[in-house]
């Protein structure tokens, strides 16, 4: 493709999707875990990127939407068309409204605590999973999911509600706060080694077979993700089905992978506006693109490459153009001489960024996928409108002396464009 084109076309920054490789990657992930155990079930973490032409191809392919909030679940439901009954509910505070909908159609709500037993009991919920807690890479408690130790109280506390248990659910987190340094801050570990997934699947197991000596019939394990993207992922799927065996499971397996299928599937284009050289030597390349679109940059160093630039290299410290001094993209890319204007590419930026990107600074930018091998676009650029649009002037602006609130209006005067009331 032709970066440049693209950019004068869309505008910079501009993100470049493709939906073709979220297709393959799932296929992929999928086929490398039912050749160790066929009965599995993926469930794509709708969290991890919510791009609608990545969510409708991963819906063709009989992916289960996992949703961790309301929004993500009506994206499912209304927008999608996903069936009800084929939705994972999770998520640590799920409002009554969310419960509500999961119990009209018949979604899987995976709880969180032995108190949201009760609420999704109380909304109507009928088909219950119990998340066991996992520690995370840095063994602290984690703060997600019912202590192993309390996994039996409350299946016969869901008994007692009229709750089916049919699942035991589970997370090995990537992200966690990190202290080995000295200094506490974000650590992003992914993927996630074999041994983690297989403790966490011999916990599930051996729990599973407990409750069922007590009448309860476990239906599925959900291994939450964590995974490599494939091919990598077949490792892991040996191991954890070697396990799984060993502890006498036999039924269904449930995976949810986000970053394994979208981390390579969206790269981020920048331009370079300018480049100085700081007080201590260090080169400073300023761009058009910062954290408020790939917040997770801090904490992972992200690869960088430059268009059509060749030559020998240099470490660069890559800033955006946030009045921020954390707004960092990289901290030592090295890259060959650039000009004003060059594009420079963003890579693997498909897990995280899109979704948890802010209307911080400039409005969000235009989103370019690659769909049956066409180009098309998926996500105009956001306009000035779009960061008002559901705003309303206070009173004292009003100018008519009229109580309430009015919508701002663009109106155009000249060459400069004001915001009016309606």
């Amino acid at each position: 493709m032709n970066v440049r084109a693209l950019l004068a076309e869309h505008g910079s920054p501009l993100w470049l999707a493709d939906a073709d490789r979220v297709r393959e990657r799932l296929r992929r992930f999928r086929a490398a875990w039912r050749a160790e155990w066929p009965d599995t079930e993926v469930a794509y973490s709708y969290k991890s990127n919510r791009l609608l032409a990545f969510l409708c191809v991963l819906n063709e392919e009989g992916a289960r939407p996992e949703v961790v909030c309301e929004a993500e679940y009506r994206l499912a439901r209304e927008i999608v068309g996903a069936f009800g009954n084929e939705i994972v509910v999770n998520g640590p505070a799920k409002p009554a409204s969310l419960l509500g909908r999961a119990a009209a159609d018949g979604a899987l709500v995976l709880v969180d605590s032995q108190a949201e037993l009760e609420r999704a009991a109380a909304a109507g919920v009928g088909r219950v999973g119990l998340r066991v807690a996992v520690n995370g890479h840095t063994e602290r408690p984690t703060r997600f999911g019912i202590a192993a130790a309390e996994i039996g109280d409350a299946a016969a506390q869901a008994a007692t509600l009229g709750l089916e248990v049919e699942a035991l659910s589970c997370h090995v987190v990537s992200t966690d706060f990190d202290s080995s340094s000295g200094d506490e801050g974000v650590a992003v570990t992914w993927p996630r080694p074999p041994d983690r997934h297989v403790d966490a699947a011999r916990l599930l197991a051996r729990l599973a077979r407990a409750l069922g000596e007590h009448g309860f019939d476990i239906d599925a394990l959900d291994l939450g993700g964590g995974f490599p993207a494939p091919p990598a992922v077949a490792e892991h799927a040996r191991a954890v089905a070697a396990a799984m065996r060993e502890e006498g499971y036999t039924a269904r397996l449930v995976l949810e992978p986000g970053r394994a299928i979208v981390h390579d599937a969206v790269e981020l284009v920048c331009a370079v506006v300018a480049e100085k050289t700081l007080e201590d030597g260090t080169r400073c390349v300023i761009v058009d693109a910062g954290t408020n679109l790939v917040p997770g940059a801090a904490a992972t160093p992200l690869p960088i490459v430059a268009v059509d630039r060749h030559g020998p290299e240099r470490a660069a410290l890559i800033t955006g153009p946030l009045c921020l001094n954390v707004d960092v993209l990289h901290r030592r890319a090295e890259l060959p001489a650039l000009e004003p204007g060059d594009p420079l590419i963003v890579r693997e930026v498909g897990a995280y960024a899109q979704s948890a990107s802010t209307q911080f600074g400039e409005p969000r930018p235009a989103t370019v996928v690659r769909q049956d091998g066409r180009l098309v676009l998926a996500q105009r650029r956001e306009r000035l409108e779009d960061l008002v649009r559901a705003e309303r002037l206070p009173p004292p602006l009003e100018g008519n002396g009229k109580p309430g609130y009015s919508e701002p209006k663009m109106v155009a005067r000249g060459s400069r464009t004001t915001e009016e009331q309606v």
